[in-house]
């Protein structure tokens, strides 16, 4: 078993930060190492002891919470939110339909829902343009 060499890429990446940091922040720089590690098979008590052998003694539970936040924020970073990619285009201005509530709150609202005036050709017009516009801008699963 190579568990030296675990221990001196941690020692050696643990002399490259400043000793300052807090210990969450230590175990964030480690974690792409200790990562590959248990991508290989290592157990988490077998880098908890290479760690320990390195030099940063961590309790299982700060090791357990950070790996989690950690491996969050990596899930956040690789997806990226549909906002910063496409911007969605504001909905058109439904003429199809008169007299609809913003919000069910009461019956008078539901009553206003029963009495709307649907406009069947405006409704059409607008699904088509809706589906020309899509058909203009594809997503990527339309892309080849």
């Amino acid at each position: 078993m190579n568990s030296p060499q675990p221990v001196s890429r941690y020692r050696a990446a643990l002399s490259a930060l400043d000793p300052r940091i807090s210990l969450a922040a230590q175990l964030r720089a480690l974690f792409p190492m200790i990562e590959a590690e248990l991508a290989a098979g290592v157990p988490h008590a077998a880098v908890l002891d290479d760690l320990a052998a390195a030099g940063l003694t961590v309790q299982r539970s700060t090791y357990a919470i950070t790996l989690y936040r950690w491996r969050k924020a990596q899930r956040t970073a690789a997806r990226p939110s549909t906002s910063t990619v496409k911007p969605s285009p504001p909905p058109p201005a439904l003429d199809a339909i008169q007299g609809r509530p913003r919000n069910i709150q009461t019956p008078g609202d539901l009553r206003k829902i029963r009495d709307m005036q649907i406009d069947l050709e405006a409704l059409r017009r607008e699904g088509l343009a809706s589906r020309t516009q899509s058909t203009n801008n594809p997503t990527k699963r339309n892309e080849p």
